[in-house]
């Protein structure tokens, strides 16, 4: 289990990798008023790498609701930080849906705030499980 732990610990930094370049895509996408193919597949990306987690951490928390024996109060933390990413994975699942429309500035708009959006709550995920001085520490 430690394994798959340290997996979904590595793959959040692709994941904000995925998130960022996403967004920057956008972004370009709504200055120039057209999608390219690089910048669609970077925006699908996004989903595919979300659900990936999605998997990785419903693995870990119902291994890990077995060993509490589900106590609840002990689980706050995880289900919270659960929660929080399983809203992002549904937002994320609106990006293709909004690439099909003809109108390109629009869409972009749209994907850059929905892109916006999960990384905020991806941040707020992650001080939840792993506190604010995760993002400002060295080490």
């Amino acid at each position: 289990m430690e394994f798959l732990l340290s997996l979904h610990g590595h793959l959040r930094w692709l994941v904000a990798a995925a998130v960022v370049a996403a967004f920057v895509a956008a972004v370009v996408a709504l200055r120039t008023q057209r999608w390219s193919t690089t910048r669609v597949w970077l925006v699908r990306s996004v989903p595919i790498l979300l659900t990936l987690q999605l998997l990785l951490g419903a693995v870990l928390i119902v291994w890990r609701g077995n060993d509490l024996e589900w106590d609840m109060a002990a689980l706050r933390i995880q289900l919270e930080h659960a929660v929080t990413m399983l809203v992002a994975v549904g937002l994320s699942h609106m990006l293709p849906r909004m690439l099909r429309t003809s109108d390109a500035r629009r869409s972009a708009a749209r994907a850059a705030i929905v892109l916006g959006a999960i990384g905020i709550l991806i941040f707020v995920g992650v001080v939840r499980i792993r506190g604010i001085g995760y993002w400002f520490s060295a080490g």
